[in-house]
C-alpha cells in the first residue's frame, strides 16, 4: 500500500498517532486501522466475560456495541462517518414504508447506489490510492441492510414452500427496532472491515441463543471460549503479517507495470513471476480477514456449534480457507475458499434471485460493481466468470476420462492444480493493477493464452462438439 502524505486532505481520521508514522513505516491510516482492530480485539475480551447474554440484557449489549463502534469509526474516518449512518438510515426507511414487491429491490439498488457514489468520490479525490477510507466499512455496510431487506422478504411477505433451506435459514419474522439495527451495522468488532455475519446470527450472539441451541451436543454446558482458536489465529495473522511485507523484496506487483518487464523478458518468465507475485501479494488480504475473524472471536462471535466430540467450533465468519485454497485442483473451490462470507452474501442476495441462466454472470458483475469502478475489477470479474464457465464444462467432459486408475487421477489432479493456480494469480492481476493502460498490455505480453483456452473451450463444448462428433441415438432411446 502506498503511504498518504501527512498534508493529504483526503485522509478524514484522527492524526493522533502520527508520530508513529516514521517509527513503524505505515501511513496513518493503516496505523489507525490497525489500532482499531486491536482496540476492538481488546475489548472483546471484557465484552465477553463481563457483559455475557447469560447475566446482560440484549438491549445493554447492543447499546455498548453501538457506542464502541460509534467511537471507533470516528476514529478512524472523522467525518466521513455520516455517509455510514446515510446509507443506513436510507434503508431503514425503505424496510419501513416501501410495499413488498418492491422493498427488497428498493433497498438493494439504493444501498448500492450510495456505495457507488461513494466510490467514485473517492476516485475523484484519490485516483489510484491506496488510502483507507469509509468506502471500506460502507461495503460491510451494503451486506447487511440488503440481507435484512431479504430476510425480512422471506419471513414476512413469501410462503415457506417457495424459500430454499437457505432462505429458511435467513428469513427474518418480525422489523427490527431502531437499536438492533444499528448495532447490527455498528458492532464495534465487525464494523471496520467485517465479515460479514447474518443477521439472524448476529441476534443469537447478542442474546446467548446461539451458545444453547446445540448445547445438548456439548460437554460443557457454560458459554464456550474461543481461546484456542483465539490463539491459532493469532499465530496465523503474526505469520501472515511478516510474509506480506516480505513481498516488496521478493516479487513486487508494481515490476509488472514497467516496459522492461514486458519486453525484456520470456513468455515463461512472465508467467511464473506473475504466479511467484500474485501468490505473495494474497497474504495482505489473508492478514485483513483473518484480523477480522480474531476480532469478533475475541468478543465470542463466530460460534458455530459443537462437533461431534461436543467441542466448539468457531467457523461461522470464517472468511477465508488458506490451505484449501492454495491446494485445491478445482477453479470453483478456488473461488469459494476466497471471500467467503462475501460469497455466501452473492449467492444468498443475488445468485438465488436471478433467473438461472444469468445468475453465474451476474453474480461476478454485481461484485465487481460492489467493489468500485476501476476498469480492472470487471476485467478480474468478468475474467473469472470466463474461467468458472470453461473450468465446468472441462471438468465435465474431461475428467471421467481420468477415474479408471489411481495414477490417471492423479496426472489429472496435477494438471488442474497448477491450471488452477495460474488462472487465479491471472484473473487477480487486474483487479490488482486497477487500470487498463497496465492490465491489458500485460495479458498482451501473456498472449492471452488463459483467455483464449476458456473461450476455445466453450465454443467446443457448447457449439463445436455437436457438429464434430454429433450423437446418435440409438433404437433404444428412440422407443424410449
Amino acid at each position: 500500500m502506498a503511504p498518504v502524505s501527512e498534508s493529504s486532505d483526503f485522509y478524514y481520521g484522527s492524526r493522533l498517532l502520527s508520530p508513529l508514522v516514521p517509527i513503524l513505516g505505515l501511513s496513518i491510516d493503516q496505523i489507525n486501522f490497525l489500532v482499531c482492530q486491536l482496540v476492538a480485539m481488546a475489548i472483546g475480551i471484557p465484552f465477553r466475560n463481563m457483559l455475557d447474554p447469560r447475566s446482560t440484557s440484549p438491549r445493554v449489549r447492543h447499546a455498548v456495541e453501538l457506542l464502541l463502534g460509534i467511537a471507533l469509526v470516528l476514529f478512524c474516518f472523522g467525518s466521513q462517518i455520516i455517509h455510514l449512518f446515510i446509507q443506513a438510515s436510507l434503508g431503514y426507511v425503505l424496510l419501513q414504508f416501501i410495499g413488498q414487491k418492491w422493498m427488497p429491490v428498493s433497498v438493494f439498488v439504493v444501498a448500492m447506489g450510495y456505495l457507488a457514489w461513494c466510490h467514485i468520490h473517492r476516485m475523484i479525490l484519490d485516483y489510484g490510492g491506496y488510502t483507507l477510507d469509509i468506502t471500506g466499512p460502507l461495503m460491510i455496510s451494503v451486506q447487511k441492510i440488503t440481507v435484512v431487506a431479504f430476510g425480512l422478504n422471506d419471513g414476512k411477505n413469501r410462503e415457506e414452500k417457495d424459500l430454499n433451506p437457505n432462505q429458511k435459514s435467513k428469513a427474518i419474522r418480525e422489523m427490527p427496532d431502531l437499536l438492533t439495527y444499528y448495532s447490527y451495522i455498528f458492532s464495534f468488532h465487525n464494523v471496520m472491515c467485517g465479515p460479514l455475519v447474518f443477521y439472524k446470527d448476529y441476534c443469537a450472539f447478542i442474546d446467548g441463543s446461539c451458545y444453547t441451541s446445540n448445547s445438548e451436543n456439548s460437554n460443557n454446558k457454560d458459554i464456550p471460549s474461543p481461546k484456542e482458536v483465539f490463539l491459532q489465529k493469532l499465530v496465523t495473522v503474526v505469520i501472515l503479517g511478516a510474509l506480506m511485507m516480505m513481498e516488496p523484496f521478493i516479487a513486487p506487483w508494481s515490476r509488472m507495470k514497467d516496459d522492461d518487464f514486458l519486453y525484456n523478458t520470456t513468455w515463461i518468465y512472465r508467467n511464473f513471476y506473475l504466479l511467484c507475485s500474485m501468490t505473495m501479494h494474497r497474504p495482505m488480504y489473508y492478514f485483513a480477514w483473518k484480523l477480522g475473524e480474531l476480532v469478533n472471536n475475541s468478543c465470542g462471535l463466530g460460534f458455530s456449534g459443537y462437533d461431534d466430540k461436543g467441542n466448539s467450533k468457531w467457523d461461522l465468519l470464517d472468511n477465508v480457507k488458506i490451505y484449501q485454497l492454495e491446494t485445491c485442483t478445482s477453479l470453483k473451490v478456488n473461488v469459494d475458499s476466497w471471500n467467503v462470507t462475501t460469497a455466501h452474501w452473492l449467492r444468498y442476495s443475488v445468485y438465488e434471485r436471478c433467473p438461472a441462466s444469468i445468475a453465474t454472470w451476474a453474480v461476478f458483475i454485481i461484485s465487481a460493481f460492489w467493489h468500485g469502478f476501476y476498469p480492472g475489477y470487471y476485467m478480474a470479474f468478468l475474467t473469472a466468470a470466463l474461467f468458472t464457465t470453461a473450468a465446468r464444462l472441462v471438468r465435465r467432459n474431461i475428467r471421467p476420462y481420468f477415474l479408471q486408475s489411481t495414477v490417471h487421477t492423479n496426472f489429472y489432479d496435477f494438471i488442474t492444480f497448477w491450471f488452477t493456480r495460474f488462472a487465479n494469480s491471472y484473473f487477480i492481476l487486474s483487479f490488482v493493477l486497477l487500470e487498463t493502460k497496465y492490465s491489458i498490455p500485460l495479458y498482451g505480453s501473456l498472449f492471452w493464452w488463459l483467455h483464449l483456452l476458456s473461450f476455445g473451450a466453450i465454443v467446443y463444448y457448447n457449439f463445436l462438439q455437436r457438429i464434430i462428433f454429433p450423437v446418435k441415438k440409438d433404437k433404444a432411446s428412440k422407443s424410449s
